[in-house]
């Protein structure tokens, strides 16, 4: 009960949300934003003919992605942070690709590996490893001094030191990046799945606004933003989980 009641706000947002959608459509009636019940109905035909079926290429995609951004970052986070003329080097290149607009890269992906997975999973990868790496090595350089100078003087080994002080008291941030990645991998998986047009999630966005299907349309991006908001507060309860076993 106490879990419900902390995230009243944000359900009291999305009902206000929901409420003024349903107003505007209803009184207004404009052809581009159906009600919730016909958006509500198309959703269920798309589940009961089995249409989300092409979001199972967009999950692998994600879940190869994902695992190459934490594998690649947690190298270069780790690298950057304990290797000074790495992180002088490299730091200026990585604000570069933070500051440059993701979405214009995946035509040239295309170009490069044409209407494939490799153009999806890199597309995934180029929108989350820098935000990661960033995140994570804030986190590394965040830990105590003297607790790693006691560490040092009672002799322990580094594996110990990792388990008991460096993982500790980087999880929260470590969780936040996560966070971070797993929100932009989902967007870089549906940019890239929307460019090329004919797999996945993005091929139900394309197809329903090529035949002017908005409640379809709707269905599918809502469907989107909801897979991501849940991803978002399971990470962000792991994370404050996290910030209690630092203290």
């Amino acid at each position: 009960m106490r879990r419900i009641v902390v995230f009243w706000p944000q359900a009291l947002t999305a009902g206000a949300v929901l409420a003024a959608w349903e107003i505007a459509a209803s009184t207004s009636k404009p052809y581009w934003l159906p009600n919730l019940q016909r958006i509500a109905s198309s959703w269920w035909d798309l589940a009961s003919s089995n249409a989300f079926r092409a979001t199972t290429a967009s999950l692998q995609t994600l879940g190869i992605g994902l695992l190459i951004v934490l594998v690649l970052g947690g190298i270069l986070a780790g690298l950057l942070a304990n290797v000074r003329i790495l992180d002088e080097a490299l730091s200026p290149l990585i604000n570069t690709a933070m500051s440059t607009p993701t979405v214009a890269l995946v035509p040239v992906y295309v170009l490069i590996w044409g209407y494939s997975s490799t153009t999806r999973v890199v597309a995934v990868v180029s929108f989350a490893l820098f935000p990661l790496v960033l995140q994570w090595i804030v986190a590394l350089k965040g830990v105590p001094a003297d607790l790693q100078e006691m560490a040092h003087s009672f002799q322990a080994n580094r594996v110990r030191r990792v388990r008991t002080i460096v993982i500790p008291s980087t999880a929260p941030l470590l969780l936040n990046g996560v966070r971070l990645a797993v929100v932009q991998a989902i967007k870089g998986v549906v940019t890239a799945e929307m460019i090329i047009g004919v797999v996945g999630v993005g091929k139900l966005i394309v197809t329903a606004a090529d035949t002017f299907d908005m409640p379809q349309l709707y269905a599918v991006i809502l469907t989107v933003v909801a897979v991501s908001i849940l991803s978002y507060l399971v990470l962000s309860t792991a994370e404050t989980r996290a910030s209690r076993w630092a203290e």
